[in-house]
């Protein structure tokens, strides 16, 4: 699964997470992980875009 897909995954787990009324805590924990991919995702693109490898230290 790329960072594309648990992106997405994760928005829709957090609209359910709203929709129910979850805790703001719990809300927050779901946004930060969906930060966490959004970062991984553009790190990727850029590394691409560069030519450098996954895991290739800038």
């Amino acid at each position: 699964m790329d960072n594309k897909d648990k992106i997405e995954i994760a928005r829709n787990i957090l609209h359910n997470a709203v929709s129910i009324n979850m805790s703001m805590e719990i809300l927050l924990e779901i946004s930060k992980k969906i930060d966490q991919y959004v970062v991984e995702y553009y790190r990727n693109c850029r590394d691409k875009k560069d030519g450098l490898d996954e895991g290739e230290n800038v």
